[in-house]
């Protein structure tokens, strides 16, 4: 029973994450045509008000689907890493690096955030230095409070190389998860 409803659960949690997308790319739309206020955008201003209540009900047709999906995949997922299935020993592992990755990308993000903030010149300088200090020294990594824009450039270019790094990694773990706990 609960592998027919994984599958069932799996296609609406697809449908809603399409649904979901189409709806932050129209709600992007609106937002754009919003700026260019012309009778001809807000003649294009009506038809994605239409097409975006269309995709509104239809995420309403499919309800909580993505939280479905995944408490049926942590069902299963506890159910395999209990059992002798050695599908769970790498469900473990998996379990372990997205956890840690959890906690890595946010405060790489975050610290490539206060980088930014000392290049936008936003603010008070040595308040948006003390923040970036700060967030790339919980990462391991040694930056001094009279820091120049150059380097800044050179740490915040390297934490987005390594965000979107871990991000791949994050996309990978879960699709490996993924087709782990619907295998067989």
């Amino acid at each position: 029973m609960i592998d027919e409803d994984l599958h069932t659960a799996r296609r609406r949690a697809r449908r809603w994450d399409e649904l979901h997308e189409s709806r932050t790319a129209i709600t992007g739309m609106m937002r754009d045509a919003g700026q260019e206020f012309d009778a001809t955008v807000e003649a294009g201003l009506g038809a994605y008000t239409r097409e975006l209540a269309t995709v509104e009900r239809e995420l309403a047709e499919v309800g909580p689907a993505r939280e479905l999906y995944e408490e049926l995949l942590v069902r299963r997922e506890r159910r395999m890493t209990g059992s002798a299935d050695p599908r769970g020993a790498e469900l473990l592992e998996i379990g372990r690096m997205l956890a840690e990755l959890d906690v890595e990308l946010p405060a790489r993000e975050r610290a490539r955030a206060a980088g930014f903030a000392v290049l936008d010149g936003g603010g008070d300088r040595e308040e948006t230095v003390a923040a970036f200090v700060r967030d790339v020294g919980a990462l391991g990594m040694t930056v001094t409070p009279d820091v120049a824009d150059g380097e800044v450039e050179g740490v915040v270019a390297g934490l987005e190389e390594r965000c979107a790094e871990l991000g791949r990694l994050r996309d990978t773990l879960h699709a490996r998860r993924e087709e782990l706990l619907l295998a067989g």
